[in-house]
């Protein structure tokens, strides 16, 4: 049957359609800049290097914030993705420009821990400033009435293609970014040569985020399992959760 009220118009313009991570990234936004988050970053995280350029520490951790809430699997997915809406993307912090991927790597890659620490101290001070404790805490009660708080530790492992390198007299050695932070480990179903594993800290009853830790293989370094007893005293303190056999 033909209707004559029907008609179709095909554009041969192209229209991206806006990313179905962007409300999260709004959102998140609003509320750094509303608590004063990012006025803090930008006042107490000083972070200087040689040929900075007109980047500030702060248009970095943006872009960190927005590539870890986007869930996109690679930094060039997130970047292609976002490439349509930058002005839109700048505007939701006020920012006027968005470091490029390579500024981005030599950023990450002169980051020392000094600064890293101060980032911490900024987060670590809003979360015991502006998060309540739970009414109850949770949990599971057993056969003899001892109350116990389950935390779920979940591994996600991501597997790193390494391809072969030329080795040529007018080339210098060649040499693997990736060694640094990947190891040797079993990949599963994923195609690659080396794997990463990141670990992540949750409160099973109340869903509270309690950290994230990147190991090089299987995530079993003694860096990561210092760091997850340090970040569980302190969540003990700020919640006030006693955690049987502790």
């Amino acid at each position: 049957m033909t209707h004559s009220n029907v008609r179709f118009q095909v554009d041969p313009a192209s229209v991206p359609s806006t990313p179905s991570w962007m409300e999260e990234v709004a959102a998140v936004a609003h509320i750094l800049s509303q608590t004063g988050i990012i006025s803090a970053i930008e006042d107490h995280v000083q972070f200087a290097r040689a040929r900075f350029g007109k980047y500030d520490t702060i248009d970095f951790v943006i872009v960190l914030f927005s590539y870890a809430l986007s869930g996109e699997p690679t930094i060039a997915a997130f970047y292609d993705r976002l490439a349509p809406f930058v002005q839109d993307f700048l505007a939701l912090c006020d920012r006027q420009h968005l470091p490029s991927r390579s500024a981005l790597s030599r950023f990450l890659a002169a980051l020392d821990e000094q600064t890293v620490e101060a980032l911490r101290t900024q987060f670590q001070s809003d979360l015991f400033e502006r998060t309540t404790a739970f009414p109850t805490p949770g949990g599971l009660w057993d056969r003899v009435g001892q109350h116990w708080v389950v935390m779920d530790v979940d591994g996600t492992r991501q597997a790193a293609r390494q391809r072969a390198l030329p080795h040529l007299p007018t080339l210098p050695e060649p040499h693997r970014r990736l060694t640094q932070v990947t190891a040797k480990g079993y990949t599963g179903r994923k195609r690659g040569e080396a794997v990463r594993t990141r670990t992540v800290l949750l409160q099973s009853h109340t869903h509270q985020f309690l950290g994230t830790f990147g190991g090089a293989g299987m995530g079993t370094c003694v860096g990561s399992y210092n760091g997850l007893v340090r970040w569980r005293g302190c969540m003990r303190r700020a919640s006030s959760l006693t955690l049987p056999g502790s």
